[in-house]
């Protein structure tokens, strides 16, 4: 299938400056085509500081299996796909929007995915599975017309791979998604980690509107889901 994004390493789409619903639609449609879109639990403000926080809204519809997305986006892959049962991914049959780094290259380098995980799960944020990650490496091929990631590894660290190990993630210098299951001790200066914020509420009303989301490098319990006093 022909790509839907963008070809070249000039930026193209700035769609998400100052997001709005036309915005939203358009990024989606192009993406995805002409599908039914879950509503975006984040709020106008927090679409409108995405570039102050140089970060990047994506959308994961549900059940499209990682298959699907590559050939939709283009994406070519050493995985077999249709032999693999040891990726597992999270949230598999909903809907997602989400928020994360819109940086090119992992933070956290140089840090075992243990410590990575730690540090997020600190700040009240998540990982990445193999599902969100072509998401968002298709949006941030929208938006700047190039993959992330070129010669780097990222760890997912949501889902899981086999038992006990963990995925990593990068494009190579030709382009192609490579993938491996590896150890969650394991750290290189070639391999970082990417976060992902989930919205603090599940739909938008008056009462939802006001509730903090979670930002990297802010420790504390305003972010998370629950907290105890």
């Amino acid at each position: 299938m022909h790509s839907l994004l963008p070809t070249t390493a000039t930026p193209s789409h700035n769609c998400q400056n100052g997001l709005n619903k036309t915005d939203v639609s358009d990024y989606v449609c192009t993406l995805y085509g002409d599908i039914p879109i879950s509503p975006c639990p984040f709020t106008e403000v927090e679409l409108a500081e995405l570039d102050l926080h140089n970060e990047l809204l994506v959308y994961l519809p549900a059940k499209l299996s990682m298959s699907e997305l590559c050939t939709r986006f283009g994406i070519r892959a050493n995985v077999n796909f249709e032999n693999e049962t040891m990726i597992k991914n999270v949230m598999v049959n909903e809907d997602q929007w989400f928020i994360t780094s819109a940086h090119k290259t992992p933070e956290l380098i140089y840090q075992t995915g243990l410590s990575a995980k730690r540090t997020y799960e600190d700040e009240g944020l998540h990982g990445m599975d193999l599902r969100r990650y072509i998401a968002f490496a298709a949006t941030f091929k929208y938006k700047f017309g190039e993959f992330p990631d070129r010669t780097y590894w990222t760890f997912l660290l949501s889902g899981s791979y086999d038992r006990s190990g963990v995925s990593i993630v990068g494009f190579d210098s030709r382009g192609v998604l490579n993938h491996h299951g590896w150890m969650k001790n394991f750290k290189a200066k070639f391999l970082g980690s990417r976060y992902l914020v989930i919205a603090p509420r599940i739909e938008l009303t008056p009462e939802t509107e006001t509730l903090p989301r979670a930002h990297r490098g802010r420790r504390g319990t305003q972010g998370k889901e629950a907290d105890m006093e």
